[in-house]
C-alpha cells in the first residue's frame, strides 16, 4: 500500500471512528466495528493503531483541532473585547452541545499524558486555552476587565465556568421537568449564563 493510501486510511480510522463513537458512545466503538464500517479487515487498523486506546488519543488530538477551529473566528472578528469573550463561551457551548460524545472524550475522560507528548503536541493541544488567554489579553490592554484581573487565572476560571455547564447540559443535568432547576429555554439560559460569567471580569 502506498504511503498516499496509507495516510488516507488513517484519516478515515478516525473520521470512522469519530461518527460511531458519536453514534453509539463509546462502548459501540470495537476495532471490529471499525473495520466493517470502513470495508477493511481487522489487520488493517493494527498497522495504523494498536488499539481502540490509541485511536482515541488520537481522536482526542483531532477534536481538539476542531475545538479551536471553533473558537478562532471570535478573536478574528473585529469586535470589543467583551463581546469577543462573550463569542467565545458561545462557540464553546455550541461545539459542546453539538459534538456530545467527542467532547466527554476531550474534557471528560483521562488526561492526555502530557509527559509522552513532544514539544510541538502539547503546543496543538493547547491552543483553545490560548485563544481564551489571548481574549483575556486583548481586553486587559483595552482597559475592559478589573484592575486586578490575573490573566492566567481568569482564563482558567471562564473555562471551568462554561465546562461545568455544557457536561450539565450534555449529561442532562438541566431539563423542563428538573424539580429544582427547570429550564424550558437553553438559549435563554445559556446567554445568562455568559453574560454572567464575563460580567465577573468587569469594572
Amino acid at each position: 500500500m502506498s504511503r498516499r493510501c496509507n495516510a488516507g486510511l488513517r484519516e478515515a480510522i478516525i473520521q470512522t471512528s469519530l461518527e460511531l463513537g458519536s453514534q453509539l458512545g463509546e462502548d459501540g466503538l470495537t476495532m471490529r466495528g471499525i473495520a466493517s464500517r470502513l470495508g477493511v479487515s481487522a489487520t488493517a487498523l493494527y498497522q495504523h493503531f494498536e488499539s481502540k486506546a490509541s485511536i482515541l488519543r488520537e481522536i482526542r488530538v483531532y477534536g481538539i483541532d476542531l475545538l479551536y477551529d471553533a473558537l478562532s473566528p471570535a478573536l478574528q472578528q473585529e469586535l470589543d473585547p467583551i463581546e469577543t469573550m462573550r463569542q467565545i463561551a458561545r462557540r464553546y457551548i455550541d461545539f459542546a452541545r453539538d459534538n456530545k460524545w467527542l467532547y466527554s472524550v476531550l474534557m471528560e475522560h483521562d488526561q492526555l499524558e502530557w509527559t509522552e507528548l513532544a514539544p510541538e503536541e502539547i503546543s496543538r493541544g493547547l491552543r483553545p486555552l490560548h485563544a481564551v488567554r489571548q481574549a483575556m489579553a486583548q481586553g486587559k490592554e483595552a482597559g475592559a476587565w478589573r484592575d486586578d484581573i490575573n490573566i492566567e487565572l481568569a482564563a482558567f476560571q471562564l473555562w471551568a465556568s462554561v465546562h461545568g455547564l455544557c457536561s450539565l447540559l450534555n449529561n442532562g443535568r438541566f431539563n423542563e421537568q428538573h424539580p429544582a432547576f427547570p429550564v424550558p429555554d437553553e438559549k435563554s439560559l445559556i446567554d445568562v449564563f455568559v453574560d454572567g460569567c464575563v460580567r465577573a471580569f468587569l469594572e
